[in-house]
């Protein structure tokens, strides 16, 4: 489903499978609540190995961010397959979510964020 590593002060998640569908997704959901059960202020969500998404999985991930969100943390999603991408365009969800290229572009802009809070 997915991996977890910290790095420094910023929890990267990477998703393993290449679909994410209704079979796993409220497993999926249940997973990521536990991953930030710390409440990490900034997380990394490396989408390169997944290239699909249902709506549940969207629900999921939509889901994931609100509860990020509701304590102060920060998401970033990176490495999106095309198709991820444009259907987080045609549902609008792009304009919700940070979307960063690659890793290397996200961890760069949480340690910009870290230079102007110090």
């Amino acid at each position: 489903m997915f991996t977890t590593k910290q790095e420094n002060d910023i929890l990267i998640i990477e998703t393993t499978e290449q679909r994410l569908d209704m079979v796993i997704a409220r497993r999926f959901k249940d997973k990521l609540n536990e991953a930030i059960s710390n409440k990490p202020k900034k997380i990394i969500m490396n989408l390169a190995k997944t290239n699909y998404f249902d709506s549940s999985a969207l629900g999921a991930l939509v889901s994931f961010l609100r509860d990020v969100k509701a304590y102060g943390g920060h998401l970033i999603l990176c490495n999106l397959s095309r198709s991820l991408h444009a259907l987080l365009k045609l549902s609008k969800l792009d304009i919700l979510f940070d979307i960063r290229n690659n890793m290397q572009e996200a961890i760069e802009y949480f340690n910009q964020l870290s230079k102007k809070e110090s």
